[in-house]
């Protein structure tokens, strides 16, 4: 075989390995960029309730949150809707950023489930932390409402 014959063969092997390489990120990427009207209605609410809780908009909170709510802090400790509002309302949580890594929403029928990872401060913190999360979402009455937390705090 001419050296020649060696080199083409070596430049159509790379490129078929970056064709193939930019196929398997282009499927990885999609699902953060791809999305159907429910999953941006979710994102949507999402934000709006992040904004709410770094704003004190405790109507706007009360709107997202279910009646039903789990909220399981990285601390370990659980609120329900009444307990998790009265701790924000009460100054005894106050969140003073919370910057979300990009998230992945999962849909399934009338129930939204978003994995992702953010670094938030809170007043009395010495540091910002991050953390995992999962969140829940349910759509009732054709909203959506967040019925889940539960978050990991990352070392």
């Amino acid at each position: 075989m001419s050296r020649s014959s060696i080199t083409r063969r070596a430049v159509s092997v790379r490129c078929r390995a970056i064709a193939a390489a930019a196929f398997l990120l282009a499927g990885v990427s999609s699902p953060l960029t791809a999305q159907t009207p429910a999953e941006q209605a979710v994102r949507q609410v999402e934000d709006r309730r992040v904004k709410a809780m770094i704003d004190d908009d405790f109507a706007a909170l009360d709107a997202v949150l279910a009646d039903d709510l789990t909220y399981a802090h990285s601390s370990g400790a659980l609120d329900t809707k009444a307990s998790y509002l009265e701790a924000l309302k009460s100054g005894k949580t106050k969140y003073l950023t919370f910057d979300r890594t990009p998230s992945v929403v999962r849909l399934y029928g009338d129930t939204a489930v978003i994995t992702g990872a953010a670094t938030l401060s809170l007043r009395g913190q010495a540091a910002p932390f991050s953390l995992r999360y999962t969140l829940v979402y349910v759509r009732r009455d054709g909203q959506w409402r967040m019925v889940a937390w539960q978050s990991t705090r990352l070392p």
